[in-house]
């Protein structure tokens, strides 16, 4: 998609970063009847570090995008498998399947949207700096394609450019409950072999793999290795990929066989997930410039969807009322910060580097057919995950594993170790603390 070719001076909003958050946003405002201008550094949209995956339909449908995406060949799928060392679960959901678009035909889509409803947008333009008055971000310094800098004044600059957010740094949000991924994510696009309709995501060990069709025969295999895992991706190159999978899931390695690569390895580890102060005098924050879970829960797009939508309704709730804004902002936050909380540090606990704890398995072996369905929306980010591990199931995992013979001081010591670690969890969040515990960090030595 080429860019506008139109260039203003002055807009209402001015949006830094053209995928998913940021096209969203510009949409639903630029449809409000405002004037949006995205700006963002690349000069086509292609692929990018992504799960891929949205559990069902709803966000994709608010957007008006589902449609040209099945149109466009990804398939939806009815059904995710999870394996978890030697245990099992299949969720079916024929009524709100998943799907997996490749990123750039999703965020392309967007893209059109956000200009078919009247937003200008400038690919190749990368915003490299902002305009202050009296203290308050009133515009951007867009670098044109011949190197010039040209100022755009804004009434709103929104942060949409990803966790190392310019934005954000020259803002300076603060940043709370840090921590960084335990474990990589490296993957693969391929071709020529039609895949079931069906979304593999298995686990043994410490080491994570998926497998989900992008097309028609189209498909994407990810390996998430722990860090610090022998195979080094880097040096060992993008043939290391499907021997890898093979080690955790023959399953998977067999589905992935036989088709014919895409493209090189991508590859990301050790990136920080976090909270972050999303608003300020003249300047928001939307999707992972504002917050990101560990990419091991899959919940990014849908995140970046559903937290665009609430910001678009705070702003245009007020924007004829500047002097209400603030509030509504502040309650937005606070909204985003509840909403998200749970399945933050559920998202930090799959991506730890050590294998899921006993007690963890043993609460998910014991999850009865409405437990099932509850972990099928905490995966989906339907539900808060704090409503699946609850305390009853963790006492009657507790208990299962003393009946199955595990000594008594073992599993208390276990169960104790995750009290704590819930408690410091609730501490951490009400301090707004930089760093967040972890599973892989104070209670280390305790939970193996």
């Amino acid at each position: 998609m080429a860019g506008s070719g139109r260039t203003t001076s002055t807009v209402d909003v001015a949006v830094v970063g053209g995928r998913v958050a940021g096209a969203a946003l510009a949409a639903r405002l630029a449809r409000a009847g405002l004037r949006v201008a995205v700006y963002e550094r690349a000069v086509e949209i292609g692929p990018t570090l992504s799960t891929h995956i949205l559990h069902g339909t709803a966000d994709l449908r608010a957007e008006g995008v589902y449609d040209d995406l099945v149109a466009a060949g990804v398939p939806p799928l009815p059904e995710v498998q999870v394996r978890l060392d030697e245990l099992r679960l299949t969720f079916r959901h024929p009524h709100d399947p998943g799907l997996c678009p490749p990123r750039e035909l999703l965020d392309n889509l967007l893209l059109e949207r956000a200009r078919a409803a009247g937003a200008l947008v400038h690919l190749g333009q990368p915003v490299v700096g902002l305009l202050r008055v009296a203290g308050r971000v009133a515009g951007v310094e867009v670098a044109d394609r011949d190197g010039r800098v040209r100022p755009v004044h804004a009434r709103l600059v929104v942060g949409a450019d990803g966790r190392s957010s310019p934005v954000a740094r020259w803002v300076r949000a603060a940043q709370y409950l840090t921590f960084r991924s335990g474990r990589g994510q490296v993957w693969r696009y391929y071709r020529g072999k039609r895949l079931p309709r069906v979304l593999l995501w298995h686990r043994v060990g410490a080491r994570l793999a998926h497998i989900l069709p992008t097309g028609a025969d189209e498909y994407y295999l990810c390996a998430q290795p722990p860090v610090g895992d022998p195979v080094d991706f880097r040096r060992s190159g993008p043939e290391a990929l499907l021997p890898w999978v093979a080690q955790v899931s023959p399953e998977i390695a067999e589905l992935a066989s036989g088709g014919e690569p895409v493209g090189g390895l991508r590859r990301m580890s050790g990136y920080p997930c976090f909270f972050r102060q999303p608003y300020g005098p003249g300047w928001a924050l939307a999707g992972d410039a504002g917050h990101a879970k560990d990419a091991t829960i899959g919940h990014g797009i849908t995140d970046a969807l559903r937290n665009s939508a609430a910001l678009a309704e705070a702003l245009l709730s007020t924007w004829d009322d500047q002097r209400a804004q603030p509030d509504r902002l502040r309650h937005w936050a606070q909204r985003r910060d509840a909403a998200e909380l749970a399945n933050f540090w559920y998202s930090q606990e799959l991506g730890d580097a050590a294998p899921v704890t006993p007690l963890r398995k043993a609460v998910f072996r014991g999850l009865g057919a409405t437990g099932i369905r509850r972990l099928d929306e905490v995966m989906a980010d339907k539900r808060a995950a704090d409503t699946l591990l609850t305390a009853t199931r963790l006492a009657r995992g507790a208990l299962s594993q003393v009946l199955a013979g595990v000594p008594v001081p073992a599993v208390a010591r276990e169960a104790g170790d995750l009290l704590r670690l819930s408690l410091l969890r609730r501490k951490a969040f009400r301090e707004r603390a930089a760093e967040a515990p972890s599973l892989s960090g104070e209670l280390a030595g305790a939970l193996r």
